[in-house]
């Protein structure tokens, strides 16, 4: 346990929280897969959230130097593997988000950040142009951030956030960030305009598929193509998500500012069941393992474990898992200013502002703040690939805590160094 061992004790904490909430929250598919008891969905999300704190150990004692090194190639697989998520991948609710229940963008969003503290250190000790700027940061984060934007907005558009909030901490020119924002809505944008155009001929090249495949039974590849669901427009599922939100709030103040009669609907039924599990959460919650919600929840067990969390350990609870994040977010600023604008603390800082930042998120899904995304509680909710990649981001965390530490305590541990002549890290 070398590194900030705050950090380690948070860790652990959100773990057993994890435990506790993700075996309350799987009871009701437990007894739809398996019976009454959900030992064997406990067993599976123990394993992986032990996994975890492998990924977590594994990380943390490998010198934070040595992710710089090939991150570049690192960076160029990820971008094949977002495309290839994109057009290939399992499509779950409309969209593609992973390739064998691997969520590709939750390793880009390390791999990302990891290449951004690199560069914008090169470059800041540099006299640039927005060429080279466009060319070594900017394009980098248009190829991630493109392909994970269709299929995943908040994810997109919070790591976007994190890039922006790294370049602005590294002293990047105010008007070369601001010529990237620009540059990013504007495809944004022209895919707003574009979106729904594509989505009306896929389906209808879909509808054709399945009447040839009505007047050819015998032919079994086209009855292949006819069980492949079209593409969904994504701009329409934003559009239904902020037009729930919309209705409530005008049903609101048509009702004289009361709150409306209860609607529950497939388009808010995730929203008003998580907030119903938090106004009876109270002050201190039913007790462990009494949720009801949980019943009902579309996904109890992932986006919306934060309501399952205050309805059993009330606002007391749901307060207390918000304060760990933010105690995991002051120590990354801790390196900062320990080593500023230095490679270990931007990574370190870039890393944990996501976390914060993702878990934010889906607290203010949980409590009606937001709109519904496809954000998870790190290292609580129930979900492979993000408490494996989650646990590799704290692990690079506490490997720049454990480097700092032996270099404050005199141990030679060398220094982030920029060689001008290859201009690598």
């Amino acid at each position: 346990m070398k590194g900030d061992r705050v950090i380690w004790v948070v860790m652990f904490i959100l773990g057993v929280i994890s435990l506790l909430a993700v075996y309350s929250a799987t009871s009701s598919e437990a007894h739809v897969r398996f019976g009454v008891y959900n030992d064997k969905v406990l067993l599976k999300h123990a394993t992986t959230l032990l996994a975890g704190f492998v990924m977590i150990f594994l990380a943390s004692r490998l010198d934070y130097r040595r992710y710089s090194r090939a991150i570049e190639i690192m960076l160029l697989l990820c971008c094949l593997l977002l495309v290839f998520t994109y057009f290939f991948g399992s499509r779950i609710n409309g969209a593609s988000r992973s390739i064998m229940g691997f969520q590709t963008s939750e390793l880009a969003k390390i791999v990302l950040i990891v290449y951004l503290a690199k560069h914008i250190v090169v470059w800041n000790q540099r006299d640039y142009k927005f060429k080279d700027l466009f060319i070594h940061l900017f394009l980098p984060i248009i190829l991630i951030v493109a392909p994970i934007f269709p299929e995943n907005l908040s994810t997109a558009a919070m790591l976007f956030l994190v890039c922006i909030v790294m370049m602005f901490i590294g002293q990047i020119k105010i008007n070369y960030i601001l010529a990237l924002i620009g540059i990013i809505v504007a495809g944004m944008g022209l895919y707003i305009l574009t979106d729904d155009i594509f989505a009306t001929r896929a389906q209808k090249r879909y509808e054709r598929t399945v009447q040839l495949a009505q007047e050819h039974p015998e032919d079994v590849k086209l009855q292949e193509r006819a069980m492949r669901k079209p593409r969904v427009s994504r701009v329409k599922t934003w559009e239904g998500r902020i037009e729930a939100m919309k209705m409530e709030k005008e049903a609101k103040q048509s009702n004289g500012g009361e709150k409306a009669p209860l609607q529950i609907d497939d388009r808010n039924a995730q929203k008003t069941y998580a907030k119903i599990a938090v106004a009876r959460g109270g002050l201190f919650g039913k007790g462990s393992g009494k949720s009801t919600q949980r019943n009902f929840l579309p996904q109890p067990f992932s986006d919306c474990i934060y309501a399952i969390i205050i309805e059993e350990y009330g606002l007391v609870g749901g307060l207390f898992v918000m304060l760990l994040y933010i105690i995991l977010f002051t120590r990354a600023i801790r390196i900062m200013k320990r080593r500023p604008l230095s490679f270990g603390a931007l990574m370190a800082f870039g890393i944990a502002f996501i976390l914060i930042v993702q878990a934010m998120i889906n607290m203010g899904v949980s409590t009606g703040l937001l709109p519904v995304t496809g954000q998870q509680l790190p290292f609580v909710s129930k979900g492979g690939s993000s408490m494996l990649m989650t646990g590799v981001a704290v692990g690079i965390i506490l490997s720049v805590t454990r480097s700092v530490e032996d270099e404050e305590m005199g141990v030679e541990s060398g220094e982030f160094k920029v060689e001008s002549e290859e201009g690598e890290a």
